[in-house]
């Protein structure tokens, strides 16, 4: 909430954390649960939450690669070289969710 960090402390604006910013953001500025002794309790149901929704998304849907023979780029390190798109489709069990 500091004036001399953030611009616009209280206003939502995620692009402030972007790493090509002419300011650069101190570190340990924002620690959204906290640390140590007054750390957070919702830590820990928030890594719960994350946990349930990935496994929902990997059980409802099903997930394909547009292309299969996609090749792996290694120039230092390795990534798709489209990108790796993805086709997400519902699964016939998915009708009846919870």
């Amino acid at each position: 909430m500091d004036k001399d960090i953030f611009v616009n402390p209280k206003e939502f604006d995620p692009s402030r954390f972007e790493t090509n910013l002419s300011k650069p953001i101190p570190p340990y500025t924002y620690i959204p649960f906290g640390g140590g002794q007054h750390s957070c309790i919702g830590n820990e149901f928030a890594r719960v939450e994350t946990l349930v929704t990935i496994h929902k998304l990997v059980t409802i849907y099903e997930w394909s690669l547009i292309h299969p023979d996609e090749v792996i780029t290694r120039q230092p390190m390795s990534y798709p070289s489209m990108g790796l798109p993805i086709k997400v489709t519902s699964r016939s069990s998915a009708t009846t969710t919870n």
